[in-house]
């Protein structure tokens, strides 16, 4: 239930999160009311503590996908810093980076959309895909709320 996802989110005593696992096992890798993982909800909540707990002490599954098909991934382009994608291993990178939810937005189109930078700049030295189109066949720097250090760093990652 969503409640249960609220207190681990704003538990800051982790051995509490192991009673809350014995009881309720499935809780990592289900989604709250149909919506988010708690994964997901770590990283739009800003809990880099809980996030970094989760995914050292718990096995996820990466291919869950939120309501409108974001991964986690998404979450990181809008919510998240570098510190996070740093926590995923190469093949759950090479799985999720060039993921497409409901939009056709990428991790990348959300992280263009929202001039996160960092992000950006990792996403793109990790191999996402800078010309896949949106479902309004726009690239992720083609967006009018893209600001001109993200215009920039897609100009510099092309001609690179």
């Amino acid at each position: 239930s969503s409640d249960v996802f609220w207190y681990i989110l704003c538990e800051k005593n982790f051995a509490k999160f192991e009673e809350i696992f014995r009881q309720k096992p499935n809780i990592v890798n289900s989604l709250s009311d149909g919506y988010r993982t708690l994964l997901m909800q770590a990283v739009r909540e800003e809990r880099f503590d809980v996030f970094v707990h989760l995914m050292m002490k718990y096995p996820q599954d990466y291919s869950l996908v939120d309501h409108n098909g974001s991964n986690v991934l998404h979450y990181v382009g809008v919510y998240g810093e570098v510190r996070h994608l740093e926590k995923f291993d190469q093949q759950t990178i090479k799985m999720l980076i060039d993921g497409r939810n409901n939009y056709n937005d990428t991790p990348l189109h959300k992280a263009a959309s929202f001039n996160n930078h960092d992000v950006i700049r990792w996403l793109l030295a990790k191999g996402a895909n800078p010309e896949l189109k949106d479902i309004h066949g726009q690239r992720p720097d083609e967006h009018g709320w893209c600001d001109g250090v993200t215009k920039e760093i897609f100009r510099s990652f092309r001609s690179s």
